[in-house]
């Protein structure tokens, strides 16, 4: 990825970026609450410290080379996208929880009886979305 492409892409989360010797050292501020993934590429050291705000700064680093700075780049883009997602998720699960409380409120316990969840349709979206992260994962390995 061209640099001034990635820094416009994560200016919002963008601390800093160091170079320390022969390494290179992207600092990131995230919320608190977004989760660490598990799992970082061979060669990507991910170090986090909490600010007195809250927030966490977390440092991607890697040794100064453009095969590991590119993987650097993407695994940092995947670590926001996911959040984000996760995030988004949250609160339309949120959303749908109240939409259906209120359903709940409004309706007689006979017309609350018939409601139906299409489980099948559910299941066939999950399959669908796992396949698809399948793919994602499969092209960025």
């Amino acid at each position: 990825m061209i640099f001034s492409q990635f820094i416009n892409k994560v200016n919002k989360y963008l601390k800093s970026v160091r170079v320390l010797k022969n390494y290179i050292s992207f600092d990131m501020i995230f919320p608190n609450t977004w989760l660490v993934l598990k799992k970082y590429p061979e060669g990507i050291e991910v170090l986090q410290n909490e600010t007195e705000d809250g927030r966490i700064v977390t440092s991607f680093v890697c040794e100064n080379n453009k095969t590991l700075i590119d993987i650097l780049e993407q695994t940092m883009d995947n670590y926001i996208k996911t959040n984000i997602e996760r995030e988004e998720k949250e609160k339309l699960f949120k959303s749908k929880v109240r939409e259906l409380q209120n359903i709940f409120e409004k309706e007689k316990l006979e017309n609350l009886k018939s409601l139906k969840f299409d489980i099948e349709e559910l299941t066939k979206i999950l399959e669908d979305e796992s396949e698809e992260i399948n793919i994602a994962n499969t092209k960025t390995d």
